[in-house]
């Protein structure tokens, strides 16, 4: 194959020779070692041949008495003529294309979508310091949400939520004002009950008389902390009782894990790249970032019907690929860390898994599934409204 595609690139001429008894100066040819490629016979005093261009000079010494016209070129030499034909425009297109690239990531219009002019003030300052602005370049993804977490830490208490989003040579601002609660407005007399069953691992309370401490085991409904606030087993107050609680609860879980596992995802990650394309080979510009993986949308701006050249314009999707083939022992410590990780993914801050183990093991031909009992520690706070010195029959021991 190799040599077939040096054949193919390395440059040739097609000549045309006249002169008396052409046959003996092809016999010459031959007789010096050059190569004719292909012959074709016009008359008896005229020939058309394809030889290597590395051949031409000793033809031109040998020619003598006979009459040499070059008809046309192959290989790499006639690319290189006609990219020499056309540099002018090749060299327009090519800055047209710089041109266009800068222009596709340049930012031209920043909107902020909100009705507070004083919040758009703020906003559109805060994106000035961090590059986000008329005139300047696009940020990439992973730089927006840096951005973005940077802006919300700094206006924790006005801001719920910001995305920035890109739509050509725009971006739009969105938020969510925070509503933050009124300290005056008053609260339910409640208490706080337990959402599941769970033994107590950690509590955090500022009002309430605590009824179940940590490392009791409460069942889905108990009362953990009161609203009643007792003194000699009567109530003497009613409050609302504020705080959170955590407790360790169980899952069961299976899950079957293949020995060989292919896995392509997109990261979120994208771009737009201009690309020449010449025979197989791509040159990518002002790319100074590639992905090591990714998934293309082309489509053609240029091609040329003399050259194996085109000019692409590229949608980049970075992917990330995993691509394993497990010993057993591996095998188990992915299907556990997978499990776990899945599970992980519905819990909110401050929850967690706190142990597992692996209580079953089925052995299948290009498989294994395991069942897995998780240790998990949730806020299993939940309130319950009660009434103002409600008088409790039953008896309250305190923990």
């Amino acid at each position: 194959m190799k040599n077939y595609i040096f054949y193919l690139l390395e440059s040739k001429l097609s000549l045309n020779i006249k002169g008396n008894n052409v046959e003996r100066f092809i016999k010459r040819l031959k007789s010096n070692n050059i190569e004719i490629l292909n012959i074709k016979y016009i008359s008896k005093n005229e020939i058309n041949i394809k030889v290597y261009k590395k051949d031409y000079d000793k033809i031109i010494k040998l020619k003598t008495i006979y009459e040499i016209n070059t008809l046309d070129y192959y290989g790499l030499i006639k690319y290189k003529n006609n990219i020499l034909n056309n540099k002018f425009v090749i060299l327009s297109i090519l800055f047209a294309l710089i041109g266009l690239y800068i222009l596709s990531n340049m930012i031209f219009y920043v909107d902020v979508v909100t009705n507070d002019s004083k919040m758009e003030a703020t906003l559109i300052n805060d994106l000035k310091e961090y590059g986000i602005d008329k005139y300047k370049f696009k940020k990439s993804y992973e730089k927006l949400q840096e951005i973005k977490k940077e802006i919300l830490s700094k206006h924790k208490n006005e801001l719920e939520w910001l995305e920035i989003e890109n739509i050509g040579t725009k971006y739009i601002i969105r938020y969510e004002p925070r509503i933050l609660n009124n300290e005056n407005e008053e609260t339910p007399l409640r208490n706080i009950i337990a959402s599941r069953d769970a033994v107590i691992t950690d509590m955090k309370i500022s009002s309430g008389q605590i009824i179940k401490g940590v490392n009791s085991y409460v069942k889905k409904g108990d009362i953990i902390v009161s609203g009643y606030i007792y003194l000699n087993n009567s109530v003497k107050d009613t409050v609302s009782s504020k705080g959170s609680v955590y407790g360790e609860t169980w899952y069961n879980v299976t899950i079957t894990y293949p020995y060989k596992y292919y896995e392509k995802t997109r990261t979120g990650n994208e771009k737009n790249v201009f690309v020449i394309k010449f025979l197989n080979k791509e040159i990518e510009l002002f790319n100074f970032n590639k992905y090591e993986t990714k998934d293309e949308k082309n489509n053609t701006l240029l091609k040329n019907n003399l050259l194996p050249i085109k000019f692409i314009y590229q949608k980049q999707y970075e992917t990330n690929i995993i691509d394993e083939n497990n010993t057993e022992e591996q095998l188990i410590e992915k299907a556990i860390e997978y499990a776990k990780n899945k599970m992980e993914e519905n819990l909110n801050d401050n929850e967690y898994v706190s142990d597992y183990k692996v209580l079953n093991k089925i052995k299948n031909n290009d498989s294994i599934t395991l069942n897995i009992f998780f240790n998990v520690v949730l806020d299993i706070t939940e309130y319950q409204e009660i009434e103002e010195y409600v008088e409790i029959e039953e008896q309250i021991n305190n923990p």
